[in-house]
């Protein structure tokens, strides 16, 4: 079997107190690189590490329920994901 592999964005909510964007950092970012230009979060998961995956999703679950962020999943078409797993095998 495969493992899958995604591009993960998340947006923050614009319209959050400093206080609430504050936490939503602390909910995300052990996860994920923070883009201060587009206001979002990056990173991309493969389905090999299932448990990464799953804590990521559970953050991005719990800021997209609370604090209204936007998250978004790409799939990474099969020929760049096998290119990466060559070029860094």
């Amino acid at each position: 079997m495969e493992a899958f592999e995604v591009n993960v964005t998340a947006h923050s909510n614009r319209d959050l107190t400093s206080q609430e964007f504050e936490r939503q950092v602390e909910l995300i970012k052990p996860h994920m690189a923070w883009d201060q230009g587009s206001w979002a979060w990056r990173t991309r998961l493969n389905g090999s590490d299932g448990e990464r995956v799953a804590r990521v999703l559970n953050a991005l679950f719990e800021a997209a329920r609370v604090y209204r962020t936007t998250v978004t999943v790409e799939l990474v078409p099969a020929e760049q994901a096998e290119g990466q797993a060559a070029a860094s095998a």
